[in-house]
């Protein structure tokens, strides 16, 4: 098995630690380089592209893949074929080398036709896949999945179904991808730099690709569209908080995130039915909400002031269906509220709150959403009592870090005769 995993690949004299593990003479001659230009001796003899060459060599147009180098369909010509594995450089969006598993067939095996009572050998739908891609597949599969769900994963969506619908929808597989790369970024800091590339390179196909079949919505597909887009709202959470952009608002007024969620909403008011149907049906809880005594005090306390607030604002409003769009949306908050600390009492991990702190996002009438875009000081306050809950999800490795950034984006708009109302959101995100 070592003399045809050598045989494969191809070193260079340059490498004489390679070669001094035990190696005999043929060993040796077999794995030796002798840097003919433009491929070696051992890599043409073997049928391979050599990895050492100056250049890179460049697919033609009919295997060009994304930047990031993830997957293309072979065709059914190809896996009719025998077919051999060969180790290829392509180039790294950095400017380096990336390796790359290829299937393709040996230089000097000869052609012999299938009989026609022989099935066709089935092979995985991917021409190439980088090594790197591999690693955060492998990541995705056994850590960064278990990071998405409450308990248990009970439905299997974001261990199994997710996995086997990025095979079939190539949006969802960079996405789960670039995800993963976030979240070794998170786990290896002294890594990060190269874990962000990559995740911007797999987080922009998946992107480019989710809008191009947007047109194409239908009954079939609308799960599919509908967990890309979650997953583009996971990698923008997990991407980290960004100078100027606080979710629902930015320096610039609209928010990149709320865009994205705008999206989410699209695809749900289309197909609701069909989105939230077989595998994606809400689970009921049939866990009691409790209320610990702990968490009873947090919930008073946090009520007291939101209702202090609800008071100002009446006194404050005087047009009518302002007042009754602000005493929506703080009852819905209330409402909220409650939920977010039962599920506290009860020890639910922070991705738990994602759905309840969310939800109350994609509720909020457009009218309110472009007040926060304006910096209308009473719906900033209103969402600073929202967002101080996000330090509740700190727990969460795409979350931490949101809570406060949120308050600094209120605080930093908010004109100085409404920072009193914040007082104790901005108390809070540190308590």
């Amino acid at each position: 098995m070592l003399n045809i995993l050598r045989a494969v690949f191809c070193f260079p004299r340059r490498k004489p630690w390679i070669t001094s593990i035990g190696q005999t003479d043929d060993e040796d001659n077999l794995s030796q380089c002798d840097e003919k230009k433009p491929i070696c001796t051992n890599c043409d003899n073997h049928g391979v592209e050599c990895s050492f060459s100056l250049v890179a060599p460049t697919p033609p147009a009919s295997e060009t893949l994304s930047p990031s180098a993830t997957i293309s369909e072979t065709s059914p010509e190809q896996n009719t074929q025998p077919l051999s594995r060969r180790f290829r450089p392509y180039p790294y969006s950095n400017g380096g080398l990336k390796q790359t598993f290829k299937l393709s067939k040996p230089k000097d095996q000869p052609q012999s036709p299938v009989e026609p009572t022989e099935p066709p050998v089935e092979f995985l739908p991917f021409k190439s896949i980088s090594l790197a891609d591999l690693h955060l597949f492998h990541n995705y599969t056994i850590s960064t999945y278990q990071t998405m769900v409450e308990d248990v994963d009970r439905n299997g969506i974001w261990q199994n179904h997710i996995v086997q619908w990025g095979m079939e929808f190539p949006s969802i597989l960079h996405l789960i991808l670039a995800l993963s790369a976030l979240h070794l970024a998170y786990k290896n800091p002294e890594s990060r730099e190269k874990y962000i590339q990559q995740a911007d390179d797999h987080f922009t196909f998946g992107v480019r690709t989710v809008t191009s079949v947007l047109s194409q919505l239908n009954a079939d597909n609308c799960q599919k569209i509908y967990m890309a887009a979650v997953l583009i709202c996971f990698n923008y959470f997990g991407r980290g908080p960004r100078p100027g952009e606080y979710l629902i608002f930015s320096d610039a007024g609209a928010g990149e995130w709320q865009v994205l969620m705008w999206g989410v909403k699209t695809i749900v008011m289309s197909y609701h039915a069909k989105v939230f149907s077989g595998i994606l049906e809400p689970n009921v809880d049939e866990k009691e909400p409790v209320l610990s005594d702990s968490m009873s005090i947090e919930l008073h306390e946090h009520t007291i002031h939101v209702e202090a607030l609800q008071r100002l604002i009446e006194q404050e409003t005087t047009d009518e269906a302002d007042r009754a769009m602000y005493t929506k949306a703080i009852s819905d908050l209330l409402i909220i509220m409650r939920e977010v600390y039962e599920k506290r009492s009860i020890g639910d991990p922070g991705v738990g709150l994602m759905h309840l702190l969310i939800g109350w996002l994609y509720r909020l009438p457009e009218e309110l959403v472009s007040l926060l875009e304006q910096k209308e000081p009473r719906a900033l306050v209103i969402l600073a009592y929202w967002a101080v809950m996000l330090k509740y999800m700190d727990s969460v490795w795409f979350m931490k870090g949101w809570s406060e950034h949120v308050l600094s984006g209120i605080s930093g708009y908010l004109q100085p005769g409404y920072r009193p109302w914040i007082e104790w959101p901005l108390r809070g995100k540190t308590g």
